[in-house]
């Protein structure tokens, strides 16, 4: 018989989950009379589950002007691995609007965790906690009604593994690979690394085709099509990470 020899829960959490846990960034809480006189609204997103111990609270302060999160802290009694879920989320949501809140997933979450993009960064058992975190998330957005936000405010795409690995990940004999097989790479790092915080804004984005070996054809949905950023900032994101992670050669080109 071969039996499993499983880690400790501690040594299952990735580094940053571990280093999330040892230096809290945005444990706390806001008062509600603070918000007042600076135009925001104070938005309070709780959850409690009493049979596994789980007592959780979102606080925001919401611009009544654009529905930007001004401010978010949290208070939470439950294992470690919420704790560290809760506190990178709230670094995740700080100046997003509500709407942006309301689009981002627990997956989002998990990779802006990892280390590594290919090793996850919480064992399987911890996984829930990332819902208690969404179930709180909605409970506050819900609080935000009659504010409107901003058409064209726009989340900046981020990395959510290291700078070593941006280094080293580039795929090796690119040039050797068929069309179809360079296309399916650069259509997985778009849907792991660059369409959840696209899809956060109301928008989307397609690889076209491939030219040339080395020009990426990409068109915009939603939002993304009338948002100066798309052949910007956002564009200048999609390069940069494909560059990194697959070919140091390739160009994006919007449609």
């Amino acid at each position: 018989m071969i039996h499993q020899i499983r880690l400790p829960i501690w040594e299952q959490y990735s580094k940053k989950v571990q280093a999330r846990i040892q230096t809290l960034r945005y444990a706390g809480y806001l008062n509600e009379v603070d918000g007042v006189d600076s135009g925001m609204r104070f938005v309070r997103g709780f959850v409690e589950n009493p049979g596994d111990g789980i007592w959780l609270c979102l606080y925001w302060w919401v611009d009544e002007l654009d529905g930007v999160i001004a401010d978010a802290k949290f208070q939470a009694l439950g294992p470690t691995a919420l704790i560290a879920v809760v506190d990178a989320t709230c670094e995740l949501l700080l100046r997003k609007n509500f709407s942006q809140a309301s689009r981002l997933s627990a997956e989002l979450v998990e990779r802006h965790l990892r280390d590594r993009k290919d090793k996850a960064a919480l064992p399987d058992i911890c996984l829930t906690h990332l819902n208690t975190v969404m179930e709180a998330i909605d409970r506050a957005v819900q609080q935000c009604a009659g504010i409107s936000c901003e058409i064209d405010y726009q989340t900046p795409i981020a990395s959510t593994h290291t700078q070593e690995d941006e280094l080293r990940t580039e795929i090796e004999g690119w040039e050797q690979l068929s069309d179809e097989n360079k296309l399916e790479i650069i259509d997985k790092v778009i849907a792991n690394e660059i369409l959840p915080y696209i899809e956060l804004d109301a928008g989307g984005v397609t690889v076209l085709g491939l030219r040339e070996n080395h020009i990426v054809r990409i068109s915009y949905q939603g939002s993304c099509t009338s948002c100066p950023s798309a052949t910007g900032s956002t564009l200048a994101a999609i390069q940069r990470i494909l560059q990194s992670q697959v070919h140091h050669t390739l160009i994006v080109l919007p449609e």
